[in-house]
């Protein structure tokens, strides 16, 4: 931990470290201690070697080290640190070497442009810009450097409107019958669980055999995007598919999620390619996220309640959860006629 001392007409920076030697150096001015205080820790968090120096600007400090040292101290606390933490090994990758002074509004706004013209929504390109203004908010309000946050002033992009897409059940029997052709049986299951269920991805692949009650038809969900605890019913449907899972492991389904995402891949490309329908072919944009939609979707023509949808989705806001869900209009008339 820093502090700053004014002796005399200097000031003395020092920083202890817990079981090592202090660390102190004596400057002319505050600002320059600032510097090399702020510079010298982050070096420290960073895991570089420590070099003594008196530092005349914040120009010897580069954006990596500061990343690596926000990811150590602030994104690991988070609930969606792993979504953080990957965009901001991105930006590593792009700006790791530049100085801090150097992210400026032009570099943003071309990071902007190139993430549009890639077909990223304007919620994740807000993503990078909340990942960027942190870092910055780290160094201004907690090393006290006399740097400029390059998102101040920029126009967040408005949201992007929800996807309107249900998984018709040929698509779902074609991805099964694809699943069985590749031998990608988990993946089968993995997609059966998660259109009986409507849990993420990341909730499905942390489902451990504990967590799940099939006398009670319950999977309780201890880690979620949300940061709150869910307990998710299961269908008929979900408790087969669990009773007939091997329990070889303490994972439901003990599968990575790079190895989840290559064997989607892999089937969306092979059905893509044998698709012979006349309509648009359902392969093109299909995500695994929209099973997510599609259970929602389901159990909203099933007859459900928003409170009973938000309790299985763990949704907190009526708004978010109309994203989520698109009944059909054959469900939606049939409800009607049930009126007259």
């Amino acid at each position: 931990m820093a502090s700053i001392q004014k002796r005399g007409s200097s000031y003395r920076a020092r920083i202890t470290r817990e079981g090592k030697s202090t660390l102190s150096a004596t400057f002319s001015t505050k600002k320059d201690a600032l510097i090399w205080a702020a510079e010298t820790e982050l070096r420290i968090c960073s895991g570089q070697s420590y070099e003594p120096k008196k530092l005349k600007s914040t120009k010897e400090i580069n954006f990596g080290e500061v990343a690596n040292c926000y990811i150590k101290t602030h994104s690991i606390h988070k609930k969606n640190y792993r979504s953080e933490i990957g965009i901001i090994q991105r930006l590593i990758a792009r700006w790791g070497n530049l100085d801090i002074q150097k992210i400026d509004k032009p570099l943003v706004m071309q990071l902007r442009d190139e993430l549009t013209a890639l077909g990223r929504s304007g919620s994740t390109i807000n993503h990078y810009f909340n990942a960027i203004s942190k870092i910055y908010q780290m160094l201004i309000e907690e090393r006290e450097l006399p740097v400029s946050n390059p998102i101040k002033g920029l126009r967040r992009l408005p949201d992007t409107k929800g996807r309107n897409i249900r998984v018709s059940a040929l698509t779902e029997s074609l991805l099964l019958d694809g699943c069985r052709r590749n031998n990608t049986y988990l993946l089968s299951a993995i997609i059966q669980f998660a259109i009986q269920t409507g849990m993420r991805r990341g909730e499905i692949l942390r489902l451990s055999w504990s967590d799940v009650d099939i006398p009670n038809r319950a999977a309780y969900l201890n880690e979620t995007k949300n940061g709150n605890t869910r307990k998710v019913p299961l269908t008929l449907k979900a408790i087969d598919l669990l009773s007939n899972l091997p329990r070889n492991d303490a994972r439901v389904f003990p599968m990575g999620f790079h190895c989840l995402r290559s064997q989607f891949k892999r089937i969306k490309t092979y059905l893509k390619s044998s698709w012979e329908g006349n309509e648009p072919n359902p392969f093109n944009n299909l995500r695994f996220h929209d099973f997510r939609h599609e259970a929602l979707s389901r159990l909203s023509d099933a007859g459900l309640n928003v409170i009973e949808l938000s309790h299985i989705s763990g949704h907190r806001t009526l708004g978010m959860l109309q994203r989520y869900t698109h009944p059909s209009h054959t469900a939606i008339f049939a409800k009607l006629d049930k009126q007259t």
